[in-house]
């Protein structure tokens, strides 16, 4: 991971106010391959060459004169609410972590700076600049190809209730009708059956799924004359991947040449590519806790994946497996809250020190519940409940059998399959038959036994996993 930023050049501002931790911090910035880092000692000063300076990454502490850190970053986000910020701090209480969080905090570092620590957060903070470089890159190309798609292309939007809301000019010059005539009215209002039997009842049927349909339709134009168009319709979604739209893309063929195919695989690229960066973002917040406890991200990644494979096997829709895919990274949030001498102690924990750490199933409920958003509120659920037992002796609640909601009971399982087959600061991986005997004899006690039953059945589809984010 040496000279992380050797392949292009970042502008980094860090502020620190204590010279000494200053001079430690730059030297760790030389030794991981950065070079153009500009220093403040104090929020105002960082405030001050902000507003004169593109910087890419933020790193700063929180507690300074003049201006603290979280002044400043408030500061920043009303400048740039996409600023990619590290904040170095203490994390006292769990407050100072929430308003972290509501301030978009992107990665924390704790006092004492570790060097393995920074090496690691500086590492996945340049990542993330580069994703979103290449991000901000598709979209310019993607307003690129818009133009040139309207300019040449038949352009048309329906609404979810199948309405034309939008058809551009090349729309109306191949149908001869006028924008007047065709917006507002049902899409299939072409719909010829002579011509192009069902075609436009199995577009429907096809998208509404959230299928693409691709193909050639013959239609006639207001003055009756056939036209053909080679036509690809398809849903648009959100962020939490519901259909808000749907868009038909052609070209009338009886005259021009088909040329769309390379503009349509550039919006699909463009379109994922915004998909894949939110859920980066999930799976970021999700390591959040493992980092503090001094695991990898591949353990959120392993249990997202196992807990989606699990809920398939027992009968989840895609949509409901996707979304617990999706909150599963999250089920030790919580553990930002817990002391580190408890978090990382390398023994077995005391009694006294269990009830500790227990209570981190309650803080990462606690942090999230109040969201409006789907995959938060799944989150909470998920660290609430993933400590629960099939035999009501699990914590925090004692929750017995299907009391414990689904996720958590599924969570339950693949959290405690990928621990124990993991390093931990107080024990070694396990072997994988002492681990199935583990399960094994906890189902019906610790586990769902129906859930158990599924995931011994199918092991190696686990195993598949395990091996693909080692």
């Amino acid at each position: 991971m040496n000279n992380i930023c050797a392949v292009l050049p970042h502008k980094i501002l860090y502020v620190e106010d204590e010279p000494s931790i200053q001079a430690f911090v730059k030297i760790l910035f030389k030794k991981n391959g950065v070079d153009h880092v500009d220093t403040a000692y104090n929020g105002k000063e960082a405030l001050e060459l902000y507003k004169l300076n593109h910087y890419d990454l933020i790193v700063t502490d929180m507690i300074m004169p003049v201006m603290d850190g979280f002044e400043l970053i408030n500061k920043i986000k009303e400048i740039d609410p996409f600023q990619i910020i590290v904040m170095i701090t203490g994390l006292s209480n769990i407050e100072d972590f929430k308003r972290a969080i509501e301030l978009r905090v992107n990665f924390f570092i704790e006092k004492p700076i570790n060097p393995k620590k920074f090496q690691h957060v500086l590492a996945d903070s340049l990542k993330l600049i580069q994703e979103r470089k290449e991000l901000a890159l598709s979209s310019t190309l993607l307003e690129q190809y818009k133009h040139a798609m309207d300019e040449s292309t038949i352009l048309g939007i329906v609404d979810t209730k199948g309405i034309i809301t939008y058809v551009n000019k090349e729309f109306c010059e191949a149908s001869q009708y006028s924008l007047s005539e065709i917006v507002g009215q049902s899409f299939d209002i072409f719909s010829d059956d002579e011509l192009s039997p069902n075609v436009y009842s199995n577009i429907w049927n096809t998208v509404t799924t959230k299928k693409r349909w691709k193909g050639i339709i013959k239609n006639r134009s207001k003055d009756g004359v056939v036209y053909v168009a080679d036509a690809l319709v398809g849903p648009l979604f959100d962020a939490h991947n519901n259909i808000i739209e749907y868009i038909f893309t052609g070209h009338d063929v009886t005259e021009l040449e088909l040329y769309k195919t390379d503009l349509q695989e550039q919006l699909s690229i463009a379109m994922q590519d915004v998909v894949d960066t939110q859920k980066e973002i999930i799976y970021t917040m999700g390591a959040i806790g493992e980092t503090r406890s001094k695991e990898t991200g591949s353990h959120v990644k392993r249990v997202a994946e196992y807990s989606y494979t699990l809920g398939i096997l027992y009968g989840l829709d895609e949509d409901e497996a996707e979304l617990l895919k999706l909150a599963s990274p999250m089920h030790d949030i919580g553990k930002v809250g817990i002391p580190d001498n408890v978090l990382n102690k390398p023994a077995r924990l005391n009694p006294e020190e269990f009830e500790i750490m227990k209570t981190h199933a309650t803080l990462g409920y606690e942090m999230l519940k109040g969201s409006s958003k789907e995959i938060l509120q799944a989150s909470a659920v998920v660290a609430w409940e993933h400590h629960e037992r099939w035999d009501g002796n699990g914590y925090p609640r004692g929750l017995k059998e299907d009391e414990t909601h689904i996720y958590g009971r599924i969570t339950s399982i693949c959290d405690v399959f990928d621990a124990l087959g993991s390093d931990r600061v107080y024990k070694k991986a396990w072997e994988l038959d002492k681990i199935l005997e583990l399960l094994k004899n906890g189902k019906g006690t610790q586990f769902d036994p129906n859930l158990i039953k599924l995931f011994l059945d199918n092991l190696d589809k686990f195993l598949k996993i395990r091996d693909e984010f080692p």
